[in-house]
């Protein structure tokens, strides 16, 4: 983790210095359709579109009365639920800490760039001209990358359709002249470090993911995958009526014993 935030003190660094100072030029000489295309994709790295659904959906399963389902079925949910709450708070919680930084540095905004240059600082000012580094996107970006990079490991196809959705969206925030590059670097960072070690703090207590003797960290998803190969998603997914709306799965029907006349 050190090296890592070398390498992005590194680039921050040779971002500011080479990279800042032409951004704003180059952002406005885009033309009025490659503006219009990333005004649209940079829509994409707010939060809210990845927190209320996985919100919602750690709300619905902490409702659920488990009870009524099968032991499998309530496992392979937990695992589900352990999940979707890592990634709701990953991106949460990074977005929190950037948002700190955001106010602590009171950088201005490229907007600015013809009064201000590529580095006034105007710390504790909480206005929207003065809070560019990090970038918040970025951070969102990153920290929903490296979470579904986490969940799905191995899954380059997986991997790589987020990634470069990813780098999309991030280069975007320059483009719209909302960021200088040093402030993407920066947000990428911070969402990618927070997610990377709040993931192995949970799984040192086994909560979504262990840690295996050889340090790999490796999410858990064993009832979830031994559902998927019994009764496949639809399974999964019909047993959550009985836990929500009462009744009894088929599962656990099949499993309660039979009354002798």
């Amino acid at each position: 983790m050190l090296s890592g935030a070398a390498v992005a003190a590194v680039l921050i660094a040779v971002s500011l210095l080479v990279l800042d100072p032409h951004s704003v030029g180059w952002a406005q000489d885009l033309s009025r359709p490659v503006r219009q295309v990333l005004a649209w994709v940079t829509r994409f790295g707010k939060s809210d579109w990845l927190l209320i659904p996985s919100g919602v959906l750690c709300v619905a399963l902490l409702l659920a009365d488990w009870r009524r389902t099968g032991r499998r079925t309530a496992a392979a949910w937990v695992e589900v639920g352990e999940l979707a709450g890592f990634f709701f708070f990953s991106v949460a919680l990074a977005g929190i800490t950037t948002n700190l930084v955001k106010w602590s540095v009171g950088r201005s905004r490229p907007v600015l760039f013809d009064s201000d240059g590529v580095l006034t600082l105007s710390p504790l000012s909480f206005d929207y001209a003065h809070v560019s580094f990090p970038s918040g996107h970025a951070t969102t970006v990153a920290a929903a990358t490296v979470a579904v990079a986490l969940i799905f490991r191995g899954r380059w196809v997986v991997l790589g359709a987020v990634g470069a959705c990813a780098a999309v969206i991030a280069l975007s925030r320059v483009g719209v002249r909302a960021h200088f590059p040093s402030d993407v670097v920066a947000g990428l960072f911070v969402g990618s470090a927070f997610t990377f070690l709040y993931a192995h703090a949970l799984g040192r207590h086994g909560v979504g993911f262990q840690v295996q003797a050889d340090g790999r960290l490796m999410p858990k998803t064993v009832a979830i995958r031994r559902m998927l190969r019994g009764g496949g998603f639809g399974g999964m997914v019909a047993g959550l009526a009985p836990a929500w709306f009462g009744g009894r799965s088929a599962e656990r029907r099949d499993a309660a014993p039979v009354e002798k006349p």
